[in-house]
């Protein structure tokens, strides 16, 4: 039943770089059939970012329209800060019906269901397929009930059983799976799980004359990439080509890339293992892609399409390969930075266009606020995007990106200023970096110190400086007693 104000429904997925969206026109492999319908409807945007890259920070970011350091989750297994207020705060009193399905770490104490959000709960990391498949090793546990298992149960299906796990050859982290063979139909995959949960939250909250948003959260294609056939053999490792950054040296980088390489043990398997590893995730974008059409199918049969706005993005990206690295962590790089971002809007003036604009994930939270007619309030870390949501392609005044990220493996505080030329990292206890986009796409060459690119170097420190003190970065202190020396 449509209703006088849009339906609104984010698809999420986890760690998906933005060149494996084929709308993109990058990767002429990967291919997603059904987000490419999605950007013929509406707007593509070229320069979307996280404003970290991590999970549970990005994904509280994103539910709170701030920046980590202002919502307290400033790594994986913290919890948003107490009085601090989530997007369902606003849209349940004005009258949208929310619902959550899928992966949530968000906030390590609440789950979706006690903030304001209809659905089933998943505490903590909660890989739901972690002591429950036989023959996965990857142990992350949901903490509690695991609704996964009791919708394998519900279906009548029997526990799938794991097989052709890959991992590298550090044996201090052989525990997560790069990827794995899923050996159950399709429909007990977890991918197909977070469709059903939407599909049923569609008509759940859709029956009625309020609108709804639903966060629709997959958890792949994050590793381990745990993927059924057709999808695991879908696409062939020898075709993939080697990332033009995969000859990184290491040479004047910081010396933690060099730690996190090793840790994960794939050097060894040169660039044949990422073909392999590539080729899974390649399989479980499109397997996400599917599950992305049949909601969408669904809407339309509901009758509910032409009035539902439709946000497919990721919480972060994954290197995949590039700079010899795997999934995100202690390096600032576009692979893990940059971000898809797709949106069908019924009302969007410019169907099938690109948005070159430098918008932020968390910047959806004051998107969708505006699009209930609620009043942004003050103190967000971002602006509302509607009207290029809606096909305007006026160009807003941003110039630059400002990233943050704290910790994951090790403890470190990175900063990042990114302009559409040049990129400046601050790392706080190791050298800066500086990389000349044009000249050098891909970040291979740290110019940082170099004489010719000091006006550059000081205009993007003045820049990182200005977005400290607007945003009351607890690094601002450290960074101006370095700034002169650095």
């Amino acid at each position: 039943m449509p209703t006088t104000r849009p339906n609104i429904l984010m698809l999420v997925t986890d760690q998906q770089r933005w060149d494996t969206v084929s709308a993109y026109g990058i990767n002429d492999i990967c291919r997603t059939p059904h987000v490419d319908a999605l950007a013929a409807r509406g707007v593509r945007f070229d320069n979307a970012f996280t404003p970290t890259a991590i999970c549970s920070p990005a994904r509280a970011s994103l539910f709170t329209g701030l920046y980590p350091h202002n919502h307290g989750v400033t790594g994986n297994g913290l919890s948003i800060r107490d009085g601090v207020q989530g997007i369902t705060d606003y849209l349940n009193p004005a009258g949208y019906r929310c619902g959550y399905a899928g992966k949530w770490h968000v906030d390590e104490d609440r789950g979706p269901s006690q903030v304001g959000f209809t659905g089933k709960d998943f505490m903590g990391y909660a890989f739901p397929g972690s002591g429950l498949l036989p023959g996965l090793q990857f142990g992350a546990n949901p903490k509690g009930r695991n609704p996964y298992a009791e919708y394998l149960q519900e279906r009548g299906f029997d526990l799938p059983t794991v097989s052709h796990r890959y991992v590298g050859t550090n044996p201090g982290c052989q525990a997560q799976e790069m990827f794995a063979l899923h050996e159950g139909p399709v429909e007990s995959s977890i991918e197909y799980f977070v469709a059903e949960e939407t599909i049923r939250l569609i008509d759940e909250l859709g029956d009625g004359d309020e609108p709804f948003f639903i966060w629709g959260n997959f958890w792949g294609p994050h590793t381990p990439c745990l993927v059924p056939e057709p999808y695991f053999s879908m696409y062939n490792p020898d075709e993939i080509p080697e990332h033009p950054s995969y000859r990184e040296t290491f040479e004047n980088k910081p010396f933690r890339q060099q730690l996190i390489e090793r840790m994960w043990g794939l050097g060894d398997l040169g660039w044949r293992g990422f073909q392999e590893i590539t080729a899974r995730y390649y399989g479980h974008v499109t397997l996400i892609d599917d599950m992305v059409g049949r909601i969408v199918e669904h809407l339309a049969v509901r009758g509910q399409l032409e009035n539902t706005i439709i946000v497919f993005t990721s919480d972060h990206g994954d290197c995949m390969g590039a700079h010899k690295l795997i999934e995100k962590g202690e390096f600032m790089y576009d692979e893990i930075y940059r971000i898809p971002m797709v949106v069908s809007h019924p009302d969007c003036a410019t169907p099938g266009s690109a948005n070159e604009d430098f918008v932020y994930l968390h910047e959806l939270m004051p998107t969708f606020l505006a699009t209930a007619g609620v009043e942004v309030p003050d103190g967000l870390d971002g602006e509302s995007f509607l009207a290029a949501m809606q096909g305007d392609h006026t160009p807003n005044s941003r110039d630059e990106i400002y990233a943050v990220f704290h910790r994951h493996f090790t403890n470190v505080e990175q900063r990042m200023v990114r302009t559409r030329t040049h990129q400046f990292t601050f790392n706080s206890a190791d050298q800066g970096e500086l990389y000349d986009l044009v000249a050098d796409p891909y970040q291979l060459e740290n110019v940082y110190g170099q004489p010719e690119y000091g006006s550059i170097r000081q205009d993007l420190m003045a820049r990182m400086e200005r977005y400290m003190v607007d945003l009351g970065d607890p690094l601002l202190g450290w960074f101006r007693r370095m700034e002169p020396v650095y």
